[in-house]
């Protein structure tokens, strides 16, 4: 999928974060954002992912509109075809790949059978060996 972004902006109270940013991924590339901590890396992705508005500009997905300011579209992220990983790759760092996988569930108060749609769900991404950790 290309990733274009045309002019992308980000606010929080007066201080700009991201300032006009454009950009072209291609389809099919290996694209890495480098900077110090506080650069907006973040941000941009969360704009890209849908996470966060951006202020002013446009993200197009394969020449598809998915946000802009002017023309009032603003895809939500489960529309959007992404997938992603946070940089915090457990849900909650104190608990077991297990317990991070049954959170939801357990959330949802949907319990029944929990130990074995956790370790079918674990089996499905080959991280049944990695449950205790």
């Amino acid at each position: 999928m290309e990733i274009r972004l045309h002019g992308i902006t980000k606010r929080f109270e007066k201080k700009q974060v991201i300032r006009p940013t454009s950009l072209t991924i291609d389809s099919g590339s290996f694209t890495t954002l480098l900077g110090p901590s506080g650069c907006g890396k973040t941000t941009l992705l969360r704009m890209i992912a849908g996470l966060e508005t951006p202020d002013d500009g446009e993200i197009y997905f394969d020449g598809t509109c998915v946000f802009s300011r002017e023309k009032r579209i603003n895809l939500p992220p489960e529309r959007r075809g992404l997938g992603f990983v946070f940089q915090d790759f457990a849900l909650w760092p104190h608990m077991t790949v297990f317990e991070n996988v049954a959170f939801g569930l357990r959330a949802r108060k949907d319990t029944k059978d929990l130990q074995t749609r956790v370790r079918e769900a674990l089996r499905v991404v080959h991280l049944e060996d990695f449950e205790t950790r």
